[in-house]
């Protein structure tokens, strides 16, 4: 009895903060439910009705990275989302942490695939949830950032040279 008692104490004085108690038939330890709500409140945005959009709730849901890593990770077409509309593409990254529970540069790696080609991003997803492995969209590719400068260059410096030929002709 003793034993058992010295035992239960040291497991007691051991469990981290926050935890209730601990069954040591079972193993079973049963957080607070105070640690937990209040946990879960800060960490992902929430939907204000008042003012009909999503707020983040701590300063590690703002941020993430800029346009040029939505060029670098998907092209061209989710950049000029985050461009044209900055609003929409924010409002996106923060319904995307709150309802599949991540990160903020997950949720935008997300939205830059979304916007890059949706019917392929959708496809995936459905792919995820019968069991496949779940793409990393967040994380920038060294390979194909270092494709997406190299067309960036090549393309840009296509346009000039066109765009002098054009006003060297029409000066003819």
């Amino acid at each position: 009895m003793i034993k058992l008692l010295a035992s239960f104490f040291l497991v007691s004085t051991l469990l981290p903060s926050g935890v209730k108690s601990f069954s040591p038939a079972s193993g079973n330890i049963r957080p607070s439910t105070s640690l937990f709500a209040k946990k879960a409140s800060n960490q992902f945005p929430v939907y204000d009705k008042v003012a009909e959009k999503w707020v983040a709730t701590s300063p590690e849901q703002e941020g993430g990275y800029g346009v040029v890593g939505s060029l670098l990770r998907a092209g061209p077409l989710p950049f000029f989302a985050r461009i044209t509309k900055p609003d929409v593409y924010e409002q996106s990254v923060l319904k995307y942490m709150a309802t599949d529970k991540c990160d903020r540069q997950e949720a935008q790696g997300n939205m830059d695939a979304f916007n890059e080609n949706p019917g392929d991003w959708q496809y995936q997803k459905l792919q995820e949830k019968a069991g496949k492995p779940k793409r990393d969209y967040g994380n920038l590719d060294v390979k194909k950032g270092a494709l997406a400068i190299t067309w960036a260059i090549g393309i840009t410096g296509v346009l000039g040279y066109l765009g002098v030929e054009t006003v060297r002709i029409s000066n003819l």
